[in-house]
């Protein structure tokens, strides 16, 4: 029992404060979905502007100070046990064919890795991912733009 389910609840805990933080976005004319359910397991948040920009949200509970060294992800200075970019770009892969077939075309999918108890310091996206801590999620929804769109 004990460890287990105190891990269940740290994650739990992480994205109610990320579906929370979200709700502001509502106000902004955006759509908020949270814990989408599909074949490869969950995603956590999806937020699609007024304009049509799409972010795929993944919370990730980990507490510590979060790096990187230009390839993968660091938690105090050593690589985390999964790969969270494969698992973004799985779940990318899936979200863009699912809107390919509704809408019939090739949407523009934003990665986004949030750490609402960690410490971010990487200040680019790597790999095409942006990974940030949560006091900055609602101010990079809000001004992200994409000049090569």
């Amino acid at each position: 029992m004990g460890m287990k389910n105190k891990k269940i609840r740290e994650w739990q805990k992480a994205e109610q404060v990320v579906a929370r933080l979200l709700t502001e976005l509502l106000t902004d004319g955006c759509l908020v979905v949270n814990d989408i359910k599909f074949k490869y397991g969950n995603i956590d948040h999806l937020v699609i502007r007024p304009d049509g920009f799409v972010f795929n949200i993944e919370t990730k509970a980990h507490r510590g100070v979060v790096t990187t060294d230009g390839k993968q992800l660091l938690l105090n200075g050593k690589p985390f046990k999964k790969n969270y970019f494969c698992q973004m770009n799985r779940t990318i892969r899936w979200e863009r064919r699912i809107m390919q077939q509704l809408w019939g075309k090739n949407t523009w999918m934003i990665a986004v890795i949030v750490f609402p108890n960690a410490d971010v310091r990487i200040n680019k996206s790597i790999k095409r991912i942006n990974v940030i801590s949560a006091d900055k999620l609602l101010s990079f929804i809000r001004s992200y733009s994409n000049p090569k769109r």
